[in-house]
């Protein structure tokens, strides 16, 4: 029962590619070394590599399992408790939050920010660490 959300879900006018997202990711100082880390293995680095990080990139570190790559970008793997549904959330980068909060308060929905906010809770399409 995965739901697969795209990018383009997060942005009504210009639909972010996926390299873009990557670029994104790789310019950003707490997502930057897990990505890295996740393009070129699939293990989990040691505490000793990541305790010299800042405290952003080690929470991530700590998300290692439920953590994926679909075209080279960094996604968290959400389930609920009972696992009867799965989203994919973005690793948004920190250039990047404005803009979804721009357009997210610019939605059909914007300016009822506790509904909005309540829906997002139960669908999650993001997730911000930094």
């Amino acid at each position: 029962m995965e739901t697969d959300i795209s990018v383009k879900v997060l942005t009504t006018e210009d639909a972010w590619s996926s390299s873009e997202v990557q670029k994104a990711q790789l310019e950003d100082p707490a997502i930057r070394p897990i990505l890295e880390k996740k393009l070129n293995s699939e293990d989990r680095p040691s505490w000793e590599e990541i305790a010299p990080e800042i405290p952003a990139t080690k929470r991530y570190w700590a998300l290692w399992d439920s953590l994926h790559l679909k075209d080279g970008v960094l996604y968290r793997k959400w389930e609920s408790e009972d696992l009867s549904s799965c989203r994919w959330q973005l690793i948004l980068p920190k250039s990047r939050i404005q803009e979804v909060l721009r357009e997210t308060h610019d939605s059909a929905s914007g300016g009822h920010f506790r509904r909005s906010y309540e829906n997002f809770e139960q669908n999650p399409r993001a997730i911000l660490l930094g």
